[in-house]
């Protein structure tokens, strides 16, 4: 793992948890993310719109490759 791709899980992760963290399902019944049959990655409509912020924008295409990783 790469020290960007540390930062960018840990950034990533800080966002989740601040959105779902309070929520008793998650992780086992709420996650911030759902996976087409095809593969593709969707992010929640709240993750997308953390995402969005010009702040976090730099991780909306690493979120769509990786946070399935973060989460097996």
């Amino acid at each position: 793992m790469t020290d960007e791709h540390a930062e960018n899980a840990v950034r990533l992760l800080d966002i989740v948890y601040d959105l779902y963290g309070n929520d008793k399902r998650y992780p086992y019944e709420t996650l911030p993310f759902s996976v087409k049959d095809n593969g593709d990655v969707v992010l929640s409509n709240d993750l997308m719109d953390a995402l969005s912020k010009d702040e976090n924008s730099d991780l909306i295409g690493w979120a769509h490759e990786n946070i399935v990783g973060l989460f097996e």
